[in-house]
């Protein structure tokens, strides 16, 4: 399967970041919650929907985030979901592109995004400026992501959430309920 051009782009990123930091492409942004898978996940969890892509997970609580297949756009729109196992609502549409989905991670990254989900009001307040406790190799390497993919901040916004929701949940095929 062909990657997306964005997603390309970023495992290209990867791969050179991982020489400057001496790691492996697919961790080398784990600091800031950004697992990329570089084969397509076998084991989806149960409520991966049956129609996305995987493509990064944070790390924690199954958390991962996947692009829709076979979508077709005229405009470069490619809607990411995040997908947490854990959490009562499991999928969430967080971006309509991989470039609002690299702007939502600007200035902590991408493991705190769930938190949307859990204390949203909090979440939105953390996303809107660099953490003073981030550790610094997390900084290093969002550095290194803003300047090579060109990132701007695009802190999330629920109302945006809620217009992405309308406009591409009932897209995604999700696996009915385990018994």
């Amino acid at each position: 399967m062909k990657l997306p051009v964005q997603l390309e782009k970023l495992h290209q990123v990867a791969d050179a970041a991982a020489i400057k930091f001496k790691t492996s492409a697919d961790m080398v942004f784990e600091p800031c919650g950004l697992i990329l898978e570089m084969i397509q996940i076998e084991e989806q969890y149960w409520c991966t929907p049956t129609n996305v892509v995987p493509f990064a997970s944070t790390g924690g609580d199954g958390v991962h985030y996947s692009y829709l297949k076979d979508f077709v756009s005229t405009n470069g729109t490619l809607p990411i979901i995040m997908t947490l196992p854990s959490a009562d609502e499991n999928n969430v549409v967080i971006a309509e592109s991989f470039e609002e989905f690299f702007n939502l991670g600007y200035y902590v990254g991408w493991y705190s995004l769930e938190q949307l989900v859990y204390q949203e009001e909090q979440a939105i307040d953390y996303f809107i400026k660099p953490d003073e406790e981030h550790r610094d190799d997390a900084e290093s390497r969002l550095e290194y992501m803003r300047e090579a993919l060109q990132m701007r901040p695009v802190p999330p916004q629920m109302a945006r959430l809620a217009k992405l929701r309308e406009q591409y949940f009932d897209l995604l095929l999700i696996p009915e309920l385990p018994e």
